[in-house]
């Protein structure tokens, strides 16, 4: 399938739900509300969302990156103290942050690996990477739980929009032989689920663009890793 580079435009709404920046909104985003953009690739014409599946997203769901899968360089398992290096939880917080280009970042990497003396630079930048992972794989995981707690929400609007439908209908069918023109009180109904509805289907355009994020995480990740494990020495 063709993909296309993309500036990616999703409301704070599902920004909040998201855990990623912003207040978290209820509801979605009203015409001309607030809007945040975000960087990266999208799909050209994503299929229909299935849902009936918690889980909204064409890529397969894959709760954890593993460590294995990107990294060969000394083990982190209990490599915890990260956070209590000197500038290092800074030096992190400004890699995970994906307004940060890439390429800053990894200059960042460098300019650390350049201060660090010989015998303590592989062990200094086995412990940015066990940070490096543990701060983006929690992203990750906030990502993708925001992208199920959204779907969820939109299931529940698209069951209540089956009950405003039917209850339209059930107005319909009260009207006497002949008569076209709504009543007032079918004109309120059809008023109401027209803006559920618009609403329902904005949300649902975004996402297939959220679920572009878990992907640019991974991305950013491997990046990253591969920088760190290029200037060890062993």
């Amino acid at each position: 399938m063709t993909r296309i580079a993309q500036t990616f435009t999703i409301p704070l709404a599902l920004l909040g739900a998201l855990a990623i920046s912003g207040p978290a909104l209820a509801g979605a985003a009203a015409p001309g509300a607030t809007q945040t953009e975000i960087q990266g690739e999208q799909e050209a014409a994503p299929p229909p969302i299935d849902m009936t599946k918690d889980w909204p997203c064409v890529q397969h769901k894959v709760d954890t990156v593993s460590v294995g899968a990107i990294w060969d360089g000394p083990s982190i398992e209990g490599v915890k103290g990260w956070f209590r290096e000197p500038g290092m939880s800074d030096l992190i917080e400004l890699l995970v942050t994906r307004r940060i280009p890439v390429e800053d970042a990894e200059q960042a990497i460098q300019k650390f690996a350049e201060g660090l003396p010989a015998d303590k630079k592989d062990e200094k930048l086995t412990l940015l990477f066990a940070g490096v992972f543990d701060k983006m794989n929690g992203q990750r995981r906030s990502v993708m739980s925001g992208i199920e707690k959204y779907q969820k929400s939109q299931k529940e609007r698209a069951t209540e929009l089956e009950k405003q439908s039917t209850a339209i209908g059930a107005l319909e069918s009260k009207r006497p032989p002949g008569i076209s023109d709504d009543t007032p009180e079918l004109a309120d109904a059809r008023e109401k689920f027209n803006w559920a509805q618009r609403i329902f289907q904005e949300r649902q355009s975004t996402i297939p663009l959220a679920c572009e994020l878990p992907v640019l995480i991974e991305e950013r990740l491997y990046a990253l890793t591969r920088t760190i494990r290029g200037l060890m020495t062993s």
